[in-house]
């Protein structure tokens, strides 16, 4: 992964242990949207923190969640996996957008597939 790729990745893992962390986290940083804050507060509370950390990471590696992070990921649902990349989006410079919004898409949908094909318990 070159300085572009590890820039990003430390940005977002710090970004996301933040999230994950701190309770309310997601309020204070979108003040300006309390519908979107309260939308990500519930979304986040069905999500791990270590899955957190394994699906923000797959966005900025070839790597793929582990299954239970990829179930965990998907049962939150698209809107929820749609406003955290709009949130990432939102700290992020502006030469890093596409890449983010493209990454997180091909996580997502890599993640649908593996959900998919998995055993029904």
């Amino acid at each position: 992964m070159g300085s572009f790729g590890k820039n990003i990745s430390s940005t977002l893992f710090l970004f996301i242990g933040m999230l994950i962390i701190t309770p309310g986290f997601a309020i204070r940083t979108n003040e300006e949207n309390q519908e979107l804050s309260q939308h990500l507060e519930q979304c986040h509370k069905k999500v791990t923190k270590r899955c957190a950390i394994e699906i923000s990471n797959s966005i900025y590696t070839n790597n793929t969640p582990s299954e239970y992070c990829c179930q965990k990921h998907i049962t939150t649902g698209k809107a929820c996996h749609d406003d955290f990349i709009k949130l990432f989006i939102s700290k992020m410079p502006k030469e890093k957008v596409t890449f983010v919004a493209a990454k997180g898409d091909q996580m997502w949908n890599r993640c649908a597939a593996i959900i998919a094909l998995a055993p029904v318990a």
